[in-house]
């Protein structure tokens, strides 16, 4: 790698293509609790590394950038939300106070753009990206609208992309309001955007509807957990759990998996343990087909609910047969996820609202983000399918882990931010990485 210096080329908003007429219901979009509780956060910011193809069209800058361009802007006329801006109302309380209500608003007056920024990394090519032991710092460059919160939505994009050239590559950042998306809308419209691109005109489905009911930190990337090392976590947890057993509950991969990790982190940071003392990781919940009736797929706010999973050191601690238990009680979160529930907890937040701050986190929280559901490697512009994906600086922590879904099909990438002397333990604790194979 040489200086690794990010230079902006050019930098502009793109409106959506289309100027379409809609009822004013559609141009003002409410949001709902699921999607004001991330105003304080940062937004999502996910993107796709690629290998510069030999023929196709990158041989020109120009062309293969109007092309990302031009479809960006058909896409965006599907999801026209993107291309608005939120927006507040606010109104006289029966008791005298004042109450605001949040929207988006998708005027066709107020088609104000998403952000699309062309850049180049000097001397960066793909392996400078992939083979570091750790996240590259420059990689964050390779993200439009770093440091900005969702709450900024009232007057910067609700969504804005930067295409980095590399030496041999390129790579395509995304960063996406939470406020107004979540990684299954996120993961469509690039899907979509994609379709456009590589077909160079009307893409492949999907689209919009709002119907549903009334810094100091290290990264790594534990790439390729392939199938059959994780088939064996699975095993291995469901053997020992004799809780789950009981309950004829079925221990997945991906539960396998984050309490390994979880386990393996705690042992890790944890120099005075109380084995009485709570320790909690909290877990997102998509309710797209948990809710009866169920969600449309294609609703286009955020379907989440979190729940933490609650355990004592002790319980992290335990030698024998620990897999099972915390993978049991992860489990058994879960499967409490239930369409009652669920709408419990939405009640609440309306009588009690309570908004997600990085800041307020209770020490050794872990926090699990992302899917390996999404559709990732599909996202094939036009020159070949991603190498790999990554995320960008928003709402890293000490604890944050993200899963992705591997290249290989059954496998996982999964990235994991710790305090620097904690992932240097990681990276040496041998009973961790025999199973997660990096």
């Amino acid at each position: 790698m040489a200086d690794g210096q990010v230079r902006v080329l050019s930098t502009g908003l793109v409106q959506a293509a289309e100027q379409l007429r809609h009822t004013a219901e559609a141009e003002r979009i409410p949001l709902t609790p699921c999607d004001l509780r991330f105003i304080l956060l940062g937004p999502i910011q996910k993107g796709l590394l690629f290998r510069k193809p030999t023929t196709g069209p990158t041989d020109g800058r120009t062309t293969f950038i109007h092309s990302l361009k031009s479809s960006f802007s058909r896409a965006l006329a599907s999801f026209y939300p993107f291309a608005g801006r939120l927006s507040v109302d606010k109104h006289a309380a029966a008791d005298g106070g004042r109450t605001a209500s949040v929207y988006i608003d998708c005027n066709n007056n107020n088609n104000a753009g998403a952000l699309f920024v062309h850049a180049a990394a000097d001397g960066v090519s793909v392996a400078d990206v992939l083979e570091p032991l750790y996240v590259p710092p420059v990689l964050w460059s390779f993200f439009p609208l770093n440091w900005m919160r969702n709450h900024h939505g009232f007057s910067e994009p609700l969504l804005a992309v930067q295409v980095t050239e590399l030496v041999d590559g390129f790579f395509i950042g995304c960063t996406i309001n939470h406020v107004v998306a979540d990684g299954a809308t996120f993961w469509r419209f690039m899907n979509f955007w994609s379709g456009i691109c590589r077909s160079g005109g009307g893409g492949g489905g999907g689209g919009y509807s709002a119907e549903m009911m009334n810094g100091s930190d290290k990264s790594r990337v534990f790439s390729r957990q392939c199938r059959e090392k994780l088939a064996a976590l699975k095993a291995q947890a469901n053997a020992e759990s004799a809780a789950a057993a009981a309950a004829g509950s079925q221990i997945s991969s991906l539960q396998s998996l984050i309490s390994h990790i979880w386990r393996a982190v705690f042992r890790n940071r944890s120099n005075n343990p109380d084995p009485d003392r709570d320790r909690k990781f909290l877990l997102f919940f998509g309710f797209r087909s948990r809710l009866q009736p169920r969600v449309l797929e294609d609703y286009f706010g955020n379907a989440l609910v979190s729940q933490s999973v609650v355990l004592k050191e002790g319980e992290l601690l335990v030698a024998e047969k620990g897999l099972g238990r915390v993978a049991a009680a992860v489990n058994r979160v879960v499967a409490e996820q239930t369409d009652e529930k669920l709408k419990e907890a939405m009640e609440s937040w309306i009588k009690n609202p309570k908004f997600l701050k990085i800041g307020e986190l209770e020490e050794g929280m872990m926090l699990l983000g992302s899917s390996p559901r999404y559709d990732v490697y599909g996202n094939d512009f036009g020159w070949g399918k991603p190498v790999a994906v990554r995320s960008g600086a928003g709402n890293k922590f000490d604890g944050k882990v993200t899963v992705y879904p591997g290249v290989e099909a059954g496998s996982m990438d999964v990235e994991v931010c710790l305090l620097p002397e904690t992932a240097e333990r990681l990276g040496r604790d041998l009973e961790f990485m025999a199973a997660v194979g990096a």
